[in-house]
C-alpha cells in the first residue's frame, strides 16, 4: 500500500511540473516582439516606349526625314517580352500625298536592340508657296503587358521652303488679254484642291470657271466648333456661282446658289466644323453663257457663331416635304429606329421628281427587323425594298408592293446576318403629281426582335441504389428554334428576262509585273453607269465621289487616295513605289495589280430593272 501511494505522488507531481512548463513557454512566447510581415520581392516596372519628342520640325525639301522612338529600359529577354509598337501618320493642315507620303508600319524593341528606333516619312516639296502646313503622329502598342505608352502622339511641322513669289500681273479685259485660266489651276477635284486660309488679308480673285463644265475645288484647315463663312462676289455677267462645302469625309454638308436679293448670283453660306481638320469648297458656274474671259473671287472668314443674315442653306427643299428630306439617295439615306414610326409623304425636296424615300436602321447578326408602311392616305400605294449595307440587293431580292390583296401597304422581314446598315426603300407604285404630293402621305413603321435564348436548368434524379453519395447531373434539354418559313417573292417582283452582273469589271489588259525598284505609276481609273448598253463610258455616264485607293503591293503601304470627279475619273500621276501597284475601288470590291509606267481601267455598272413601281 505505501508503495501504491508513493508511485502515485510521483505521477501526480510529473503532471503537474509539466503543467508548470507549459504555461512558462506559453508566457514566454506572448511576451516576445512580432516578427515583422513577409515583404515578396517588387517586379521590375515594365518598360516606357514613346515618341523622343513631342514635334519634329523639317523643311517640306528635306525629302525622306527620320523620326525617332524611343523606349527607357531594354525589355527583358525571351520572346514574349519584345515591345512592338505601330506607328501611323493622320492628315492635319498637311495634306496626304501632297505634302507628305503617308507611313504606317511597326517597330520591335527586344533585350538586344537599341533602345532608340527611327521610322521614315516622306516629305513632297510644292512648287506653289502655301506655307507651315501640319501633320499628327500616332503610336499603338502591338504587344500588351510588355510596356506602358509614355507620349502616344506627337506633330511633324513641315515649313515652307519656297521664297515669297513676285506678284505677277494678271490679264484683264482692259489689256485685250482673255482670261481663260488661273492660279489655281488645276484643281478640278478634291486631290487637287488649291489651299485657302480663312481671314486670309486679301480676296482670291481672278478665278475662272473655263471650260464649260469646269469645276474649282478649294481646300481649308477648320477648327471643331468655329463656324465659316464661304462667299463668291464680283462675278462678271455669265457667271452664276454654285457652292457646296464638304467635311474631310468628302460628305456634302452644305449648299448655296444665290444669296442676296433678286438678281444676286453670288452665294454665300456659313458652316460649323464638327472635327478640326480639313474642309473642302467647290464652285461651279450655273450659267450657259461662255465663261470665256469671266471671272470671280472667293473668300473665307471664321467667326465665333454666325451672323443673323448668314445662315447656311442646308439643301433647301421644297415646302411640305416631310423631315427625313432630303433622302433620296442612298448615301443620305434617313436614319431611322429598329422600334420607331414616323408619318412620311411623296412630295419632291427639289425638282418635280418623282421622290424615293431611303431610310438605313442599325442591324446585328440574329437580330430580325420587321418594316412596314400603314395608315396610307386614300390615294398613296407603296413599294418596299431592302438592300444591304452598300445598296446591294439581298439573294434572293427582299421587295414586296402589297401586305394582302385589297391592302396597298408593304412589309418585309429580314433575320441580319452582319453588322452595319440595313437599307429600305420606300416608293410609290404610281407617278405622283407634284401639285397633289402632299395628298400621298404614309406612316413607316419599324419593329426589332431578338429570338429567345433558351435558359439551362439542371435536373436531380435521387440515387436508387442505398448508400451515401449524390444524384446524377442531367444536361438540359434545349428546344431549338423553329425553322424560318421562306418568303415567296415570285409574285411580288419583276423577274428579270436576262440575267445580267451588277458590275461588270473590264480593266484593260495590264500584266502583272514583279516586285523591283523604285519606280513611278500614273493610274487613270474610270467608273461609269452604261445605261446605253454600249460598253463605252460616256460623258453624262460618270460616277462621281468613288473612293479608289492605291497601295504598295510590296509592303501594303497607301500610296494615294481619291474619289471619281464629275465624269466619273480620276487620275494619279507619277506615284513613287517599290515596283507593283494595287489599285482598290472598295464600293465595286474590284482589286488590280499595276505595273510602273501608266495604266488605264475601266469599271462598268451595268443597269439592272428595279421591281416595279421604283423609278
Amino acid at each position: 500500500m505505501r508503495h501504491m501511494i508513493k508511485r502515485f505522488t510521483r505521477a501526480r507531481f510529473g503532471h503537474i511540473f509539466l503543467i508548470l512548463l507549459g504555461i512558462m513557454v506559453g508566457l514566454a512566447y506572448l511576451g516576445a516582439p512580432t516578427p515583422p510581415p513577409t515583404v515578396g520581392a517588387i517586379p521590375d516596372q515594365l518598360p516606357q516606349v514613346g515618341f523622343a519628342q513631342a514635334t519634329y520640325t523639317f523643311a517640306e525639301n528635306a525629302g525622306t526625314v527620320a523620326i525617332s522612338v524611343t523606349i527607357n529600359q531594354a525589355p527583358a529577354a525571351g520572346a514574349e517580352n519584345n515591345v512592338v509598337v505601330a506607328y501611323s501618320t493622320l492628315p492635319g493642315t498637311a495634306q496626304p500625298n501632297i505634302d507628305f507620303t503617308p507611313a504606317t508600319g511597326t517597330l520591335t524593341f527586344t533585350s538586344a536592340s537599341q533602345t532608340t528606333q527611327t521610322f521614315n516619312v516622306t516629305l513632297l516639296n510644292n512648287a506653289v508657296s502655301t506655307g507651315e502646313r501640319r501633320l499628327n503622329l500616332v503610336l499603338r502598342l502591338n504587344t500588351t503587358g510588355t510596356a506602358t505608352l509614355a507620349r502616344d502622339s506627337a506633330e511633324l511641322i513641315i515649313t515652307e521652303d519656297d521664297p515669297t513669289p513676285t506678284p505677277t500681273i494678271r490679264p484683264t479685259a482692259a489689256t485685250g488679254t482673255p482670261i481663260f485660266v488661273d492660279l489655281t489651276e488645276p484643281n478640278d477635284a478634291f486631290e487637287e484642291a488649291y489651299e485657302v486660309q480663312p481671314d486670309a488679308t486679301t480676296t482670291l480673285c481672278q478665278l475662272t470657271l473655263w471650260p464649260p463644265g469646269d469645276l474649282d475645288f478649294y481646300t481649308f484647315a477648320v477648327k471643331a466648333g468655329t463656324y465659316y463663312q464661304l462667299t463668291t462676289s464680283q462675278l462678271s455677267p455669265g457667271i452664276d456661282t454654285v457652292l457646296t462645302v464638304y467635311n474631310q469625309r468628302g460628305q456634302a454638308v452644305a449648299e448655296n446658289d444665290d444669296f442676296g436679293a433678286a438678281g444676286d448670283l453670288a452665294s454665300q453660306l456659313v458652316v460649323q466644323a464638327d472635327t478640326t481638320g480639313m474642309f473642302f469648297a467647290r464652285v461651279v458656274n450655273k450659267s450657259p453663257a461662255d465663261a470665256a474671259n469671266r471671272t470671280y473671287c472667293f473668300a473665307i472668314d471664321a467667326m465665333e457663331q454666325p451672323t443673323p443674315t448668314a445662315t447656311a442653306t442646308l439643301f433647301p427643299t421644297r415646302t411640305g416635304s416631310d423631315i427625313c428630306e432630303p433622302n433620296g439617295r442612298l448615301d443620305i439615306a434617313c436614319l431611322f429606329g429598329d422600334n420607331q414610326s414616323q408619318q412620311f409623304n411623296f412630295v419632291p425636296p427639289f425638282n418635280q421628281g418623282p421622290d424615293q424615300d431611303f431610310y438605313r436602321i442599325w442591324v446585328k447578326p440574329g437580330v430580325t427587323i420587321t418594316c412596314e408602311t400603314n395608315q396610307l392616305s386614300a390615294v398613296t400605294d407603296t413599294n418596299m425594298i431592302m438592300l444591304g449595307p452598300n445598296g446591294e440587293d439581298f439573294n434572293p431580292q427582299l421587295g414586296n408592293d402589297d401586305k394582302a390583296p385589297g391592302d396597298r401597304g408593304s412589309r418585309l422581314t429580314f433575320t441580319s446576318f452582319y453588322t452595319g446598315w440595313l437599307h429600305v426603300l420606300v416608293g410609290p407604285v404610281n407617278p405622283v403629281p407634284v401639285e397633289q404630293a402632299a395628298q400621298f402621305t404614309y406612316t413607316l413603321a419599324c419593329t426589332s426582335s431578338v429570338p429567345p435564348t433558351a435558359t439551362p436548368t439542371t435536373a436531380f434524379v435521387p440515387p436508387t441504389t442505398g448508400g451515401g453519395g449524390g444524384g446524377v447531373i442531367i444536361a438540359p434539354t434545349i428546344t431549338p428554334l423553329p425553322t424560318p418559313t421562306p418568303f415567296d417573292l415570285s409574285q411580288l417582283l419583276t423577274p428579270s428576262p436576262v440575267v445580267i452582273p451588277e458590275v461588270t469589271i473590264q480593266p484593260l489588259p495590264t500584266a502583272t509585273p514583279a516586285t523591283g525598284a523604285q519606280g513611278a505609276t500614273t493610274v487613270n481609273v474610270t467608273v461609269f453607269y452604261d445605261s446605253n448598253f454600249n460598253f463605252t463610258p460616256e460623258i453624262n455616264e460618270g460616277i462621281e465621289n468613288v473612293a479608289v485607293a492605291l497601295y504598295d503591293n510590296t509592303n501594303g503601304r497607301l500610296l494615294a487616295f481619291g474619289y471619281t470627279n464629275q465624269a466619273g475619273t480620276v487620275r494619279f500621276e507619277a506615284i513613287p513605289s517599290s515596283g507593283a501597284v494595287r489599285v482598290e475601288v472598295p464600293l465595286l470590291r474590284y482589286t488590280q495589280i499595276v505595273g510602273t509606267g501608266e495604266s488605264n481601267i475601266s469599271l462598268r455598272v451595268a443597269p439592272l430593272p428595279l421591281p416595279i413601281g421604283i423609278p
